[in-house]
């Protein structure tokens, strides 16, 4: 029997919001009390019975029948399984928060919590690696033939990308990729004078987890920055813990992203003490290239 669409291993999960959405563009007039009383109380639509659901909707039983099947479900218990899936992951960012939604943030209650929040992660981090001996990383780093950094998602991407940007201005061999193929076929080339670094806040990405292993396989040294008991943390043999929840503010970044860079400039600043001197003259050589009229005082940032 042929499978709907949505259905199957590794099929993208149904977004049942949206098309409870869309149905109200184009839906009957008692469909359309249907979808309002879902969308207005999820807990209760996937709780309730279906009478319940009808009662409270103002239809027949069987309106409610055919909308789950208008939606391409069998079934009203199939339909109501997926409410419950969506309620679960985005239950969150169906509804807007009181001090939003009622135009309560000034401009500097913006700042201030980005601000705050920043301040909050960078001391997070520091509190996690307390324990951890960064020097023996920038050393493993500083002595490799290549360094590869894997990264996949958000912030993790963009700390494999940022930690790149930095080894490569020290001298050192690096490449960092967040293409899934990409990350297993560089990590079967590695060799013992390989080090890799991955980054996952969740440890669980399952590319990042699989090149780890493959490299591994052929004598590269891994260094994970990751949740400390996670399948990538049992992967690697060096783990710098990443911990870090964030606060319930949905319209806010994650702040993690602070954490995630201090970690980058942790590493590179271990790699370039390790390196030692001789980084001082690549550094010269990068801020003479990027010289111009316009150019500022020697402490401006490089690469700005």
């Amino acid at each position: 029997m042929a499978r709907r669409p949505g259905e199957g291993q590794g099929s993208p999960r149904i977004d049942i919001i949206a098309r409870l959405k869309a149905r109200l563009e184009e839906g009957h007039r008692a469909e359309i009390q249907v979808i309002e009383a879902i969308l207005g109380d999820l807990h209760f639509a996937t709780t309730a019975p279906i009478a319940e659901i009808a009662a409270r909707a103002g239809v027949s039983e069987p309106t409610v029948t055919r909308l789950a099947r208008s939606l391409g479900f069998a079934s009203t218990r199939e339909m109501k399984v997926h409410l419950a899936q969506a309620l679960a992951i985005g239950g969150a960012y169906l509804r807007a928060p009181e001090s939003v939604s009622d135009g309560q943030h000034t401009s500097n209650q913006v700042v201030a919590t980005i601000c705050s929040r920043a301040h909050a992660a960078l001391d997070l981090i520091s509190v996690a690696l307390a324990q951890a001996d960064v020097t023996v990383l920038g050393e493993l780093l500083a002595g490799a033939s290549r360094v590869i950094v894997y990264g996949t998602g958000g912030n993790s991407s963009m700390a494999a990308v940022e930690l790149q940007n930095r080894l490569f201005r020290l001298g050192l061999n690096s490449n960092a990729y967040a293409d899934p193929q990409l990350q297993s076929m560089s990590a079967s080339v590695a060799d013992k004078r390989t080090v890799i670094v991955a980054f996952s806040t969740s440890g669980r990405v399952r590319s990042v987890i699989d090149a780890v292993v493959i490299g591994r396989q052929y004598g590269a040294t891994c260094i994970a920055i990751t949740k400390p008991g996670s399948p990538l943390a049992d992967a690697a043999q060096h783990v710098l813990p990443f911990v870090f929840e964030e606060d319930q503010n949905l319209y806010k970044p994650s702040s993690s992203r602070f954490a995630m860079l201090a970690v980058v400039d942790i590493l590179a600043m271990a790699a370039a003490e390790a390196v030692g001197p001789q980084v001082l003259e690549l550094l010269r050589r990068v801020r003479q290239s990027l010289n111009t009229l316009e150019a500022g005082g020697p402490m401006q940032p490089i690469g700005d």
